[in-house]
């Protein structure tokens, strides 16, 4: 899924991989070069810019969806609206599922990350990786270097938190990093460089910045909302057809470089949204948005008959136009899973030798 399976920022400081579990960058997918206002752009959740709506004049889908479908649907007053991917994660729902269990637990205590996890808990006085319940973020400028976001984080409590990252300052000097506070607002500063801030607007929400405006005053203005997504007409209504409470939501605009290839090949959506819910097997439902149901229709066409060897491999393939999209369900078992997961393990280590010579679980 591109960039909506984001890519941590990568650092080997024990004191921001404590932040990362906390989740104040977890949507950081390390690109960008463009250097946004604080105030944010015109909306890009379609090809042609959308405007926002007149203060005041929140559509009834906007309130139908921030009112009903997910309770977390407040957060898309404190997005960006000029954000090309926009995505939210159940991470306490993720973390009891058999898949988790299963293949990513075993990873996470690997090596020393246990003991790094358990000597963080006892300065602290609480596990990151259960105090963080759900989170929501909003990026732009990724597929370049530095990509520009705010995240909302719902779970850990203020009162253990901030105290926290006071206790970590003299570990991260250390190491060439820093932490700095301003009354509220949190600033942590890597030893490459890469700088997230963050506030509390309530006892168990932060609101965290990443990229050029991860400053006091960046901060400031996303807690603010300040030009917020629930403005924008286009987004709410590709958000209203999503299931938020899945696993893992996401909406991308077309227009984000992350969509550059195909457009080279003759294809650019303009938008891919949906969901992808992980229990004891794998379901995804996914729209491909077009510009033309008769574009729909192609699509749906030609990617039909391209898939078909490979419905046999999954429990549930669909494929189908519905005006101007193209609706896409996946169902998966834990069973058919491991059984890809193991043919593309062996795929791979047949072409470069290392992939595959860790075992099925490599990859």
């Amino acid at each position: 899924m591109a960039c909506y399976k984001p890519k941590m920022i990568r650092t080997r400081h024990r004191w921001l991989v404590a932040a990362l579990a906390i989740g104040f960058s977890t949507g950081a997918c390390k690109k960008d070069e463009k250097k946004a206002p604080a105030g944010g752009e015109a909306a890009k959740t379609t090809d042609t810019p959308v405007q926002a709506e007149k203060p005041g004049a929140i559509s009834a889908v906007t309130q139908a969806v921030t009112a009903n479908v997910n309770p977390n649907a407040s957060d898309l007053a404190l997005l960006p609206v000029d954000s090309e991917i926009v995505l939210g994660l159940n991470i306490a729902q993720l973390q009891k599922s058999a898949l988790w269990k299963k293949f990513v637990e075993p990873q996470m205590m690997k090596g020393d990350a246990q003991a790094k996890m358990a000597e963080f808990k006892a300065k602290c006085g609480f596990d990151p990786m259960t105090a963080v319940q759900s989170l929501s973020m909003g990026f732009k400028g990724v597929g370049g270097a530095k990509p520009d976001g705010v995240v909302v984080v719902h779970g850990p409590e203020k009162s253990k938190v901030m105290p926290c990252f006071e206790k970590m300052k003299d570990e991260a000097a250390k190491e060439g990093s820093t932490i700095t506070r301003d009354g509220d607002i949190v600033t942590v500063k890597g030893k490459s460089g890469e700088t997230f801030a963050f506030t509390y607007v309530g006892d168990t929400t932060i609101v965290g910045v990443v990229g050029t405006n991860a400053n006091p005053a960046g901060v400031k203005a996303a807690a603010a909302g300040t030009s917020a997504l629930k403005t924008s007409q286009a987004f709410v209504e590709m958000y209203s057809k999503v299931n938020t409470n899945d696993s893992l939501w996401f909406l991308m605009n077309g227009s984000s470089k992350v969509f550059d290839k195909a457009a080279q090949m003759g294809f650019k959506p303009k938008a891919v949204f949906g969901s992808v819910n992980v229990t004891d097997g794998l379901a995804v439902d996914m729209r491909v948005r077009l510009d033309t149901p008769q574009q729909a229709t192609q699509i749906t066409n030609m990617a039909t008959s391209q898939v078909a060897q490979f419905k046999p491999m999954v429990d549930k393939l669909d494929i189908v136009a519905e005006g101007a999209d193209v609706k896409v369900n996946l169902a998966l078992s834990t069973q058919k899973l491991e059984a890809l997961i193991t043919q593309f393990a062996g795929m791979l280590g047949g072409f470069g030798g290392g992939a595959g010579a860790g075992g099925p679980g490599t990859p």
